[in-house]
């Protein structure tokens, strides 16, 4: 009941609705979420209609305005759900930070560098749970600044029981135990702290919470995926200069102190013909873990993504990182 009373009261917005765009909303809008917002001013092209199933089935709408286009579909999943749109830019709405202050969360999509970090210190300062997400091709990520979380589960009491202050890792601490005797349970709560998005790019943690073995099977999607944030969106059906990507994902693997061994020929074609590519099996996994986490996040019971997640597809894996 706590968990629905949240999701019936949060005012969420979710800029661009492309492929991962349209996952989020379906499953949040089916989850129940009351009042959701969509910042897009793009305009339809011929590839969205391969990962946005709430576009009209007509050509004919090429070249238009996308969201009015798509609004009324969305409300169908849930005429419950209070739906709004805002066709004005990014780069128009980032100068006025004053219009996130009516938001209890801010899911993104596929940014650019200088717009996520703006983004950030504008949801930072408000104190503002910031989600960014993208894919490419087989590949995305989800970043995550929710500034401060807390969160109760009931787990089973060990011959020692946990202690208050316990710090699990560097940004979860065990801030309350309350045990029960009789069914021999713990309810723990654990305080999860994260860091602006811009200190993720400089992050030099990943050798400290991997072991040798573990660094040798690190995806080179980590690198890669960093290394796409230094270039300018293409179109589909072109391709990112493999030898310039090369270049820039050896000096994040430097960056992030990871051997560049972990770039291999195999993934810096797949990265450099891929690369702001909308594939829809992809844009289904990776949205409904966002809406999940969201929904995660507003029932408090457990911790949510902190703060890298990195799905792969070639190598079926989608692990968290501590950055």
């Amino acid at each position: 009941m706590a968990t629905q009373l949240r999701l019936r009261s949060a005012n969420v917005l979710i800029i661009n609705l492309g492929g991962i765009g349209t996952e989020i909303i379906k499953n949040l809008v089916l989850g129940g979420l009351s009042s959701i917002e969509i910042l897009d001013d793009s305009t339809v092209k011929e590839e969205d209609f391969a990962a946005q199933f709430f576009l009209p089935n007509d050509d004919s709408c090429i070249g238009e305005v996308k969201l009015p286009l798509m609004i009324n579909k969305i409300k169908e999943l849930n005429n419950r759900v209070n739906l709004s749109i805002n066709t004005n830019t990014l780069k128009h709405v980032l100068e006025d930070p004053a219009y996130f202050k009516k938001f209890d969360i801010v899911i993104a999509t596929e940014l650019q560098k200088d717009e996520m970090f703006l983004l950030n210190s504008h949801t930072r300062t408000l104190n503002i749970p910031l989600y960014v997400t993208g894919l490419h091709g087989m590949f995305g990520y989800i970043f995550t600044d929710l500034i401060e979380h807390l969160s109760s589960s009931e787990k089973d009491a060990g011959n020692q029981l946990r202690e208050v202050g316990t710090k699990i890792n560097r940004h979860k601490t065990i801030t309350k135990v309350d045990y029960d005797e009789g069914s021999h349970k713990e309810v723990v709560t654990i305080l999860d702290e994260f860091v602006p998005l811009s200190e993720i790019f400089e992050s030099k943690q990943l050798p400290k919470q991997l072991n040798r073995r573990q660094m040798k099977r690190l995806t080179a999607a980590v690198p890669l995926i960093f290394s796409l944030f230094e270039f300018d969106r293409i179109d589909p059906e072109e391709f990112i200069d493999k030898e310039r990507l090369k270049s820039v994902a050896t000096d994040i693997c430097e960056k992030l102190d990871i051997p560049a061994t972990v770039l291999s020929e195999e993934y810096l074609d797949m990265f450099a013909s891929q690369a702001f590519t909308e594939f829809s099996p992809v844009a289904a996994i990776l949205g409904g873990t966002l809406a999940q986490d969201v929904i995660q996040f507003l029932s408090k019971k457990e911790s949510p993504i902190n703060n890298v997640l990195i799905l792969d597809s070639r190598k079926s894996e989608m692990p968290i990182y501590l950055l």
